[in-house]
């Protein structure tokens, strides 16, 4: 609000019924009072303590219009469960600085949940500004916000820069805070997947899952609220900060749960790669029940838990295991008919093998990458040769190279 301290003294002054005389009281005159709501005057620090003594409130909020009592609770509400549009926009109007950038970190978050970009690049944009000033800890989440807009717009080369001086400006100034920590880390794992750049998108992922707290993270930030509300009633505004900050945090992480999962993908695969395949089998686990029931915009994810979690079982001699989860999850695609074949193959099923090579092959046709075109006719030639067909394995080589050609030229990430 652009209240100055005339009007807040006035709006108090006639909220409470009070006249500029019973204001005054036998320290000043209604004349000094009306001249100070005008704006005529500024009223000296000893005036700001009496009116402010008089109106029931402390001289800081009569002075700024704020004061750690209100913040604190504007906070609690701002860490809520479900903070709408309006919320933001009302809680903004009485907030300070810092409480109006998180409100825009919140209205970016409800943009991007609607995929409207722009309004949500503004947003984050606008809470970087108010929060210049600050603590490189609190000028992260305006970062984040930045990095993940870039990621969908189609740069996360860009954001990763973004999101990796945030971390050395946390690093320089010793101050590791664990959600700015945890938000920077998931964000970078996700465009170093993006970046088809595996051991960088494995090493972030481990880094936010090390820091990532208990799994029901909105539960724990539901009881720091109400610790928080209590202390707060109770006159202890330091006692409320810090249950404040900590449902904060929880809040934080329950809003990264699908982030989360995502980075048990990227952790799994990668210590699939590595062959520790129960650890691996654990984090792919986590990953699939963490993707579950959730939007559609995780059905890929989704499916690519799947076929990670059942090539992992295959490793693992858990066929069966294996072919139920991949019939169970429809978005299994190309990759899961690579998986298919593999246990047809274990099983001595050639021609089952056969069937679900030319399944994924149709597959990377339609959508790539070329390199997994390529491998997968590969695996089909040899399949026809054992099945003494080495004429047909010729011929699917040959016109195969001249698909994965073709998709290299159509598709912009083939490769």
């Amino acid at each position: 609000m652009n209240e100055d301290v005339g009007g807040r003294i006035h709006r108090l002054r006639t909220a409470r019924g009070l006249t500029q005389r019973e204001l005054a009281a036998d320290r000043y005159t209604s004349a000094y009072v009306s001249s100070v709501e005008s704006g005529r005057r500024v009223p000296s620090t000893d005036a700001l303590a009496h009116f402010a003594a008089l109106l029931g409130v402390s001289a800081e909020e009569l002075a700024t219009g704020s004061s750690p009592d209100l913040q604190v609770r504007l906070g609690l509400e701002l860490a809520g469960p479900a903070v709408s549009e309006a919320d933001y926009l009302r809680l903004a109007e009485h907030a300070d600085e810092l409480g109006r950038a998180h409100c825009q970190v919140g209205l970016g978050y409800l943009a991007l949940r609607r995929d409207d970009l722009d309004a949500a690049a503004r947003a984050f944009a606008e809470a970087g500004r108010l929060s210049a000033g600050a603590p490189a800890h609190l000028r992260a989440a305006p970062v984040i916000g930045e990095a993940e807009c870039l990621r969908r717009q189609g740069d996360p080369r860009y954001a990763v820069f973004l999101l990796r001086r945030a971390l050395d400006e946390l690093a320089g100034a010793g101050l590791p805070d664990p959600g700015a920590l945890l938000g920077l880390n998931v964000r970078l794992a996700l465009c170093h997947r993006d970046l088809d750049d595996e051991d960088a998108a494995a090493g972030a992922a481990s880094a936010a899952l090390a820091l990532a707290g208990p799994a029901d993270a909105g539960a724990l930030a539901d009881l720091h609220l109400t610790v928080g509300r209590t202390l707060l009633s109770q006159g202890d505004t330091r006692g409320a900060e810090g249950a404040l900050s900590q449902a904060r945090q929880a809040r934080g992480q329950a809003g990264l749960a699908v982030e989360l999962a995502e980075c048990r993908l990227i952790r799994g695969r990668a210590r699939h790669r590595a062959g520790d395949l129960d650890a691996a089998a654990r984090d792919l686990t986590e990953a699939l029940t963490g993707l579950t029931g959730r939007p559609d915009g995780t059905v890929g994810a989704r499916g690519e838990a799947a076929v990670e979690l059942a090539a992992v079982y295959r490793g693992l001699g858990r066929r069966t295991e294996a072919r139920v989860l991949l019939e169970d999850v429809p978005a299994a695609g190309p990759a899961g008919d690579r998986v298919l074949a593999a246990l047809a193959a274990d099983e001595g099923d050639v021609a089952g093998a056969e069937r679900h090579l030319r399944a994924a092959a149709d597959g990377y046709r339609r959508a790539g990458p070329r390199r997994s075109l390529a491998a997968v006719l590969l695996a089909l030639a040899d399949n026809l040769e054992a099945q003494d067909r080495a004429a047909e394995a010729v011929t699917l080589l040959r016109d195969g190279l001249a698909e994965v050609e073709r998709l290299s030229g159509d598709s912009p990430r083939s490769d």
